[in-house]
C-alpha cells in the first residue's frame, strides 16, 4: 500500500517507465523489423498500445507534475509534460488517420518520439528538482 507522499513518486517512475517504452516501441521496434523481416508479425503490438500508453501516461504525468510543482514551484517539467502528452496525442492521431497527412507512420513515429523524450525529460527534471537535498533547506 503506497502512502500518500509515495504516490507522486510512483507516478514520477510510472511516467519515466511510460515514456521510455513508447520511446523504444517507436523507435527500436522499426529497427527490429527492418533488422528481421521473419520477427515483424511476432513482434508487432495490437492498435490499443498506442491509446493505453497515452491513458495511462496522462494521469501519471498530471499526478507527479502538480506534486512537484507544489515542492519545488518549477514550471519547466509541467510545461515539458503537457507537450509531451500533446505531441503523443497528435502521433496517436497520425497512427489513426484522424489527420490529413503525407506519410502518417513517419508522423506518427517523429511525434510520439519527441512526446516520449519530452515526459522522460519532464519527469527526471520533477524528481531531480523535488528530491534535490538544496530544494528541501529552504
Amino acid at each position: 500500500m503506497c502512502i500518500p507522499a509515495a504516490r507522486p513518486r510512483l507516478a514520477d517512475l510510472l511516467g519515466i517507465t511510460l515514456s521510455l517504452t513508447c520511446l523504444v516501441h517507436c523507435l527500436a521496434l522499426p529497427l527490429l523489423i527492418l533488422l528481421a523481416p521473419a520477427l515483424g508479425t511476432w513482434i508487432a503490438m495490437p492498435e490499443w498500445v498506442h491509446a493505453s500508453i497515452l491513458m495511462l501516461a496522462l494521469p501519471a504525468a498530471t499526478l507527479a507534475m502538480k506534486d512537484g510543482w507544489r515542492r519545488h514551484g518549477r514550471a519547466l517539467p509541467a510545461l515539458l509534460a503537457a507537450a509531451g502528452i500533446g505531441l503523443l496525442a497528435a502521433g496517436l492521431a497520425a497512427h489513426e488517420g484522424w489527420m490529413a497527412l503525407v506519410n502518417p507512420e513517419t508522423a506518427d513515429r517523429w511525434l510520439t518520439s519527441m512526446g516520449a523524450v519530452a515526459l522522460v525529460t519532464a519527469h527526471l527534471l520533477n524528481w531531480r528538482w523535488r528530491h534535490d537535498y538544496r530544494e528541501h533547506l529552504r
